[in-house]
């Protein structure tokens, strides 16, 4: 029997990291040949090959898939991580856990922060000072520490335009402030400062019983100011004032009447006296 013979036989050759027994042989066919190829490490499953580079346009531990971009999906881990040099996150991250960091620098376009529970505190004594830039939004209470010796502390800023509360611990707004003492179109501030500013002189049209009558409505004291008594008002007989503790007013439709006690004034009044009064008229 006639052995044929390859008209091309077949040649290995070693290369880098490649060894070959009878490497560059040729063989032909025409007996038995053995090459062994080994690659410098234990390739099995249980084996830990070593190379000094990998090029690979994916690489699969478990399941997760390591591409040029990124992992494919998330990656986790347990155990410590230490990094050398700058370690970027271009996405979130999320920290369950403490963040423990010798200074934080940070550049915001916004930010939000929120506790679960707990308190934070800011400084050690009052020379602290803090500075922020920005506007501060806050709900619940609030709470500022008086000068050393008061016992009242400031809990509230108020918008009370009426200053009902007559509050010890809170702060009052410019707006407040200046609707309860100014001028507020239409509102019952215009009305304070209007009967606050009354001052009119009127002179008694009759006299009779010790009383003296004018032909004039006093001015009503608005919401929020002590009721018109006598005390708002000057009066004079024959130029000479009145004591306020012997007077009464009445007002009566259009007629308000100065009703005097002779007892406690020392005197009558006379139907030819000249009674005048300063005060709270409506005009």
């Amino acid at each position: 029997m006639s052995v044929r013979k390859l008209k091309f036989p077949l040649t290995l050759t070693q290369g880098t990291g490649v060894s070959i027994s009878n490497t560059g042989v040729d063989f032909d066919g025409t007996a038995p040949f053995t090459y062994e190829i080994g690659v410098g490490n234990d390739i099995s499953t249980t084996g830990k090959p070593q190379f000094s580079a990998v090029t690979s346009s994916t690489v699969l531990l478990g399941s997760t898939t390591i591409r040029n971009y990124g992992l494919d999906p998330n990656f986790s881990f347990s155990g410590a991580v230490t990094v050398d040099g700058d370690f970027n996150i271009e996405g979130n991250a999320t920290v369950l856990g403490r963040v423990t960091a010798e200074e934080f620098i940070a550049e915001l376009s916004s930010s939000s922060t929120l506790f679960k529970s707990g308190s934070t505190e800011f400084g050690e004594d009052l020379s602290d000072n803090h500075y922020m830039t920005g506007s501060i939004y806050q709900s619940g209470s609030f709470f500022m520490a008086s000068h050393s010796g008061s016992s009242n502390n400031i809990t509230e800023i108020s918008t009370d335009t009426d200053l009902t509360d007559s509050s010890q611990t809170a702060l009052v707004t410019e707006r407040a402030l200046k609707s309860y003492i100014d001028e507020a179109a239409g509102g019952v501030d215009s009305a304070k400062n209007t009967y606050l500013r009354k001052n009119f002189n009127k002179t008694a049209s009759t006299i009779s019983n010790n009383t003296a009558s004018f032909s004039a409505v006093s001015a009503s004291a608005p919401d929020g100011t002590t009721a018109t008594s006598e005390n708002d008002f000057l009066f004079f007989n024959n130029g000479q004032i009145m004591e306020h503790n012997a007077l009464t007013i009445e007002q009566s439709g259009s007629t308000f009447m100065l009703i005097s006690d002779p007892s406690s004034i020392g005197y009558n009044l006379e139907s030819d006296d000249e009674i005048k009064a300063w005060g709270r008229f409506n005009a």
